[in-house]
């Protein structure tokens, strides 16, 4: 007789599966219909979407993007390059997961060294990365010079972890996610960035309802406002 107890699943086939359940069959048919055409630019015979594929689809600029693709990547099966099963569980944690999931993730991203200590450059790096993001169409705001409300935010952070080999103190999640509280829309736009892009708003997905739509300008709008208190 042969074995008829089936083989168990990996550890990323697994992670897939539970990944899945997070959305409806609609949503993941329409998901597997954007990655298969992206996948079909990448020069990859279907099997992923390529960095540049991927980049240019998101429109995420700067090294936040950079970093948003590496973690994306790094839970894909394929060598520099996103599979479906990879783009499915990351979507699924940082997207449909608990709060705490998603922040944790959010967190990561906005480390764009990738070494684990989230300091004030790598923040310095997210919000260069949000404006030319954010300006990717307009030469004349994108190349003017945000300093000092950048630095009016940016001080606004608590460092309070101390790393090591580093001299600086870097931001603990605890800090991030107080953080996060001063800039609820900024919060918001680092959580939407895997959502299928739509003219005029860095936020948007047909999964989601219409309120979740954030206009790129009130990101922008929330930051200057802030340098004024």
């Amino acid at each position: 007789m042969g074995n008829s107890q089936a083989s168990p699943l990996s550890a990323s086939s697994a992670s897939f599966v539970m990944a899945s359940r997070a959305f409806s069959k609609q949503a993941l048919d329409e998901l597997r219909a954007h990655f298969s055409s992206l996948a079909a630019q990448s020069g990859t015979q279907g099997r992923a979407i390529s960095r540049p594929v991927f980049l240019d689809y998101f429109g995420v600029r700067g090294a936040l993007g950079d970093r948003l693709f590496q973690l994306v990547a790094k839970e894909s099966s394929v060598e520099d390059g996103v599979t479906f099963e990879g783009l499915i569980i990351t979507k699924a944690t940082y997207e449909r997961g608990t709060k705490d999931e998603a922040d944790e993730f959010i967190f990561q991203l906005c480390d764009v060294m990738g070494d684990s200590i989230l300091t004030r450059s790598d923040l310095e790096a997210v919000f260069v990365s949000i404006h030319e993001t954010i300006f990717a169409d307009n030469n004349e705001a994108k190349e003017g010079s945000n300093k000092s409300t950048f630095e009016a935010f940016l001080n606004s952070a608590v460092f309070s972890k101390d790393a090591e080999g580093v001299s600086e103190k870097s931001m603990s999640l605890s800090d991030f996610r107080n953080w996060c509280i001063v800039m609820p829309k900024l919060r918001k736009f680092l959580g939407s960035l895997l959502m299928p892009p739509d003219s005029g708003m860095c936020c948007h997905s047909a999964d989601f309802p219409k309120k979740d739509v954030i206009p790129c300008s009130c990101i922008m709008t929330e930051v200057c406002s802030y340098s004024l208190h």
